[in-house]
């Protein structure tokens, strides 16, 4: 049973039938609960549990791989997580220049979730009494901050020199209310990072908190902190199979299992999703021999990007198992719509290399909303962006086609606020039978051509209008960047209909066509294994790597378009090529100031090279 069930919706319907979504909406609970750091005795635990629900559903060979987490370089440019669990961290701000004043509040991070920053500094022992001191804006970081407690408005925090500066200026921590996410009648604390080598510790607060701190500050205020850290956990990675043919390839799903608590949509939705998809395909083929399938499915939970970079690491060596025929990775998948605000959404896989992933997927997660139409909620396709571990498949040393599943712009993400109620159980429902339907479908033999064949023509009709509408709404198709687009679909479109017929990869490479012949010097990687953006920004100089960190924390997207840019330096394609053709990847027109800097940033690292 294979493609020829893409033509109608008998797949999904019986795997809507089969969820266990009581179990699933269980395991969202029962996940949010640790916090779970990359390398933690949190993440360590929620490991555990989802490595027995893995063989509760019916998965072979599930273990838990354990990996050092001191730092160092372990996978291509890839480091390791650095061991952090907060076993305490306390606040107390007081009224005046002592600590026998009036209490103005305390925050405990056992109570409050997201109060501590991550990978904050231990204090002494008993903790630390320190002067508030504010830092606004662009104001430098002055003397005052020896030995004190720095009040930071949002302004100063979103300067990416700012830990740096407090460091170097003698400051024992920071508070700020920058990262806080919800309503002025329900605010929720947000996420602060600092550098996993940070000798500062942080809390967050929200804004009524961060008023009276400042206003402490402004009265020569004092705060107690006390932050206790465990730095003994290893880095968790749990995997599992569904098993097939060894011989065939593999299908992969992923979840990354690491968030601080409760990150239910993020990322206890997307482990639970794949918990309750492994159940449902493992009892569909108990129930019904005509499941069974042809290549193996395998599941992983780890680490964002770290666990995966240690999956392919390991896989692509001599020996170790090799890499699969394709990915879908679950990414915030159950959040309530009508609270969180964000349609489903399919990410495609960048248009470098021509495959009928995102057709099949959009087809079945198409089918999922149809046949579930009695519950509010809307899903829609978007152009590769990067910002998960499906990115990792995308650089041309892995090349594998990857799909991801998310809600990318939930209001409550990296919050408090991310709690099990904001998760749905409709959604989860549609995540699970989406990614199973998928699953089933890529993983089973006999493909039925006519079948394959018309879900892809209606797909490539579909997308071909669409880039029409873009046209006329961004000036017409009479503009150079909208026939260049209109033709770079077209061109793609044959690629694909030829996959779908039975021709080879190669000859689906030269439909898609190469575009205009280079003019310019050729751009090249210089670069081992999948692309890291966090290495290759770390080897700017501070001055540019301040200047990009700004433009990221102001825009997340300019990230996927550096990250877009870096992919397709092939040494054939020149600067421009690359740069109109992650213009026609992400469906818009780039700003070009905008993109010069990045894409000189990129040469200025020497992760590219002309020439």
């Amino acid at each position: 049973m294979g493609y020829s069930q893409i033509s109608d919706d008998s797949l999904v319907r019986r795997l809507l039938r089969s969820v266990p979504i009581d179990a699933v909406m269980d395991h969202v609970e029962q996940v949010s609960a640790h916090d779970r750091y990359q390398a933690s005795l949190g993440l360590e635990r929620a490991a555990q549990l989802v490595a027995e629900s893995a063989a509760a559903a019916g998965l072979a060979d599930v273990g838990v791989r354990r990996y050092p987490a001191d730092g160092e370089p372990q996978w291509w440019t890839f480091r390791a997580p650095v061991s952090w669990t907060p076993l305490d961290a306390r606040l107390t701000v007081f009224a005046g220049p002592g600590p026998d004043t009036a209490v103005v509040f305390r925050t405990d991070h056992a109570e409050q979730p997201f109060a501590v920053a991550t990978y904050s500094a231990a204090t002494p022992e008993g903790g630390a009494v320190a002067r508030l001191v504010p830092v606004r804006g662009n104001d430098p970081v002055g003397a005052a901050v020896a030995g004190a407690i720095a009040v930071v408005d949002r302004a100063a925090f979103v300067r990416g020199s700012l830990p740096a500066e407090l460091t170097a200026a003698g400051a024992l921590g920071l508070l700020t209310d920058a990262p806080w996410k919800g309503s002025a009648a329900a605010p929720y604390v947000g996420r602060i990072e600092l550098p996993p080598d940070s000798a500062l510790f942080g809390f967050s607060l929200t804004p009524e908190r961060f008023r009276q701190a400042s206003a402490a500050a402004q009265r020569g205020a004092v705060a107690h902190a006390e932050v206790t850290v465990d730095r003994t956990a290893a880095m968790p990675l749990v995997s599992g199979v569904l098993p097939g043919d060894d011989d065939a390839g593999e299908i992969w799903l992923t979840a990354h299992l690491c968030h601080p608590r409760p990150g239910s949509n993020d990322n206890a939705s997307g482990v639970a999703a794949l918990l309750g998809i492994a159940d449902t395909l493992a009892r569909l083929r108990r129930a019904d021999a005509r499941y069974g399938v042809r290549r193996p499915i395998r599941f992983f939970w780890g680490a964002e990007f770290l666990g995966n970079a240690a999956v392919l690491h390991g896989r692509s060596q001599p020996g170790g198992g090799g890499l699969p025929q394709a990915l879908i990775n679950l990414d915030m998948v159950g959040e309530d719509q009508a609270l969180c605000r964000s349609p489903f959404v399919v990410e495609r896989p960048p248009e470098t290399t021509p495959t009928l992933l995102a057709p099949l997927a959009e087809h079945v997660v198409e089918q999922v909303f149809t046949a579930t139409a009695d519950s509010p909620g809307t899903w829609q396709p978007s152009p590769f962006l990067g910002f998960s571990d499906h990115a990792l498949y995308a650089d041309p040393s892995v090349d594998r086609p990857a799909v991801q599943f998310c809600h990318p712009a939930d209001r409550f993400n990296h919050s408090a606020g991310d709690s099990p109620d904001k998760v749905s159980a409709v959604e989860m429902t549609r995540s699970c039978v989406a990614g199973a339907a998928l699953a089933h479908l890529l993983a089973s033999d006999g493909p039925d051509p006519a079948a394959r064949s018309a879900v892809v023509e209606r797909w490539c009709r579909t997308e071909q209008e669409a880039v029409a509408r873009l046209a006329r709404d961004s000036g017409g198709a009479d503009d150079g960047w909208s026939r260049g687009l209109m033709d770079h679909v077209a061109r793609r479109a044959a690629a694909l209909r030829a996959l779908a017929a039975g021709a080879p990869a190669a000859e689906a490479r030269l439909l898609a066509g190469p575009g205009p012949a280079a003019a310019g010097p050729p751009v090249r990687r210089n670069w081992p294994g999948p692309l890291n953006l966090r290495a290759m920004l770390g080897q700017l100089p501070v001055t540019t790597r301040t200047v990009l960190g700004g433009m990221i924390a102001d825009d997340k997207h300019h990230l996927s378009v550096l990250f877009n840019l870096a992919i397709r330096a092939d040494g054939a394609r020149d600067r421009e090529r690359i740069v109109t053709e992650t213009s026609y990847g992400l469906r818009r027109p780039l700003d070009p100031a905008t993109t010069d800097r990045l894409f000189d940033a990129l040469l200025e690292s020497g992760w590219l090279t002309e020439g």
